[in-house]
């Protein structure tokens, strides 16, 4: 194994390690940040290409807790009222166009559908409604709240992920591509260091305050419109007003 990635495993397992004493999802970023740099300057093959917004269209957008948006809300309403104007003008475009399928997605993060089956449908269903979808916070491919990003946008290309059993690379296709080539040209050793997703998504929902709701982000967004404005306070628990 190549020792830049042998140093790479040790610092998954000291950010492990740190996840133990973090306070708020800042600190979760912090920890986040760190461990995506070391990822990407270990793996030169999959550091996210200038101008690329892959993960930011069609079912992308990330669920996020209510502690996310906290932070994310606070950020908006610092910002410029004209640039408040025109998220407010894309959130309720959002709301119009994919109504339905942001109903059918919040059934599937509540856990409303039981059987696979029903679950397997309802992605086949989103994958078409939203194929053409792109985050309300994207401007000319570039995102508006880089700063305050949620924690799965800063994994999205640096981690594994295990689903159910199985475990792949938390990545677009083009980078699994990437990944798949990368592993065929290695001699003698097919395995890989990165660190696993789902340890920073169980943090982030300790952290999150009990009884909120996870929610897709744009309907954090949507339902913090209140008027002509964005709240300031947060509701926790928002209802889908759309």
């Amino acid at each position: 194994m190549e020792p830049v990635v042998e140093g790479l495993a040790s610092n998954i397992s000291q950010a492990y390690h740190a996840l133990k004493e973090v306070n708020c999802v800042e600190d979760v970023y912090d920890v986040i940040d760190f461990i995506s740099d070391e990822t990407r300057n270990s793996y030169k093959h999959i550091v996210c290409k200038v101008g690329c917004s892959d993960c930011c269209k069609g079912l992308h957008p990330p669920y996020i807790t209510a502690a996310e948006w906290e932070y994310i809300l606070y950020y908006l309403n610092d910002l410029p009222k004209v640039v408040q104007d025109e998220i407010i003008r894309r959130a309720r475009w959002y709301a119009q166009e994919y109504r339905d399928a942001l109903l059918l997605q919040q059934d599937l993060i509540d856990g409303k559908m039981q059987s696979q089956q029903e679950i397997d449908q309802a992605y086949k269903t989103l994958s078409k409604a939203m194929a053409d979808a792109t985050c309300p916070f994207l401007v000319i491919d570039r995102c508006g709240i880089y700063p305050v990003r949620p924690a799965k946008c800063r994994a999205h290309g640096n981690y594994l992920v295990k689903v159910n059993e199985k475990v792949r690379v938390h990545t677009c296709l083009p980078q699994v591509s990437e990944w798949e080539s990368y592993i065929d040209n290695q001699e003698g050793n097919r395995g890989i260091t990165l660190p696993l997703w789902n340890v920073y998504e169980q943090v982030i929902g300790i952290l999150n305050p009990p009884n909120t709701l996870v929610a897709s982000m744009p309907i954090w967004l949507i339902t913090h419109i209140k008027g002509n404005t964005i709240s300031t306070e947060l509701d926790s628990n928002p209802y889908i007003a759309i």
